[in-house]
């Protein structure tokens, strides 16, 4: 394994800045992307199902570091490909279930799995999302989406962490503004949500898969803690701007801010060895911050087809020395292309040609 000196998420993921760093990053990829509700109309008369505006994406990611080999003292670059499964079901116009569940694997070699070329799996994400017409704040024109997300923990990250659930609910406040009536700079949007996460964890510190108290009970699960605690409440707030070049192309900027408040951890000896005591716990930094920028180009290829291009910059807010780190673009940069399905518009697209 190289040394960890990579990449856009695994410094971030092992300093712990963000808690399941991995799974938190995927549930938000969705917001940086179009969805059917926003596209445009087609030539296909697509039917109105209850599963409507589910979505299967397949990405490529690398590194903006893959680009130097002289960054850093050992050439370390990142190249990885994932799916994404994100099934919607309507129980009426106005109210949804959405699910979403993801694999990735790196096909450079990895700094945070077992095994070359490991298939990762995300947390299973559930949202319940409300959207009613009515919900609209007079004359701001402001339209007002409440959601509540559960996550359950599938990926190994949440695991360690010991988390058995998380809620968080949330709101999103939309408004559109229409521009040019030709073909050209059509409208912008803009939006902002917010979201507060309440995770339930066995334990207050991170898990290890070897014991570090020698000679003591093995099966005592103090003996098999990180010492790094785990994220108790995570604050969310989402700016968007999103910019309809023309009818098939729009361009959106996207400002993430994450803000973790950690569980308490009471100072404790722990035996480290036969005659060796190490006092952890009782930390002063009870809250860690981190923020993501995202910058992303989509053309809709076909009426059933998408395509996005775009930049994913996701970084703790200080540096090692205590310093800001460079917003927008720095070290964590990557570069993606994304390939997203619309399922129902692709299921209609088969039924016309079926009937030619």
């Amino acid at each position: 394994m190289k040394p960890l000196v990579k990449r856009v998420l695994v410094p971030v993921a092992l300093c712990v800045l963000v808690g399941s760093a991995r799974a938190e990053i995927n549930e938000y990829k969705e917001g940086k992307k179009k969805t059917a509700d926003a596209t445009a109309t087609s030539s296909v008369t697509a039917e109105k199902v209850a599963w409507r505006n589910s979505t299967f994406a397949y990405e490529n990611s690398v590194s903006a570091l893959s680009f130097n080999r002289g960054a850093d003292l050992t050439y370390n670059p990142y190249y990885a490909q994932s799916l994404s499964f994100r099934p919607r079901y309507y129980l009426r116009d106005d109210l949804s279930l959405r699910a979403r569940l993801d694999l990735e694997i790196e096909l450079t070699l990895s700094d945070d799995s077992d095994h070359a070329r490991e298939w990762i799996l995300s947390d299973l994400l559930l949202d319940v999302n409300y959207a009613p017409s009515w919900m609209t704040i007079p004359v701001l024109k402001v339209q007002v989406n409440p959601y509540l997300r559960f996550a359950f923990p599938t990926s190994k990250v949440s695991q360690g962490h010991s988390m058995m659930l998380s809620m968080g609910p949330g709101f999103a406040l939309r408004r559109e503004f229409p521009l040019l009536k030709g073909r050209f700079l059509k409208s912008i949007g803009l939006t902002y949500a917010f979201r507060g996460t309440k995770y339930l964890n066995e334990f207050t510190t991170g898990q290890i898969a070897t014991g570090i108290c020698l000679g003591s009970n093995p099966d005592n699960p103090a003996c098999t803690q990180s010492g790094t605690r785990n994220v108790s409440w995570r604050l969310n707030n989402v700016f968007e701007a999103r910019l309809q070049i023309m009818e098939k192309l729009s361009f959106t900027a996207d400002v993430l801010l994450f803000n973790d408040l950690l569980y308490k951890l009471d100072s404790e000896d722990v035996s480290a060895a036969v005659g060796s005591n190490s006092m952890v716990g009782d930390s002063r930094i009870n809250h860690r911050a981190a923020t993501w920028v995202i910058f992303d180009v989509s053309y809709d290829l076909l009426e059933w087809l998408w395509l996005s291009l775009g930049t994913s910059t996701f970084y703790s807010q200080l540096t090692p020395d205590s310093n800001y780190r460079t917003p927008l673009f720095n070290r964590y940069t990557t570069f993606y292309l994304d390939v997203t399905l619309p399922v129902d518009r692709f299921v209609n697209q088969v039924r016309s040609w079926a009937r030619r």
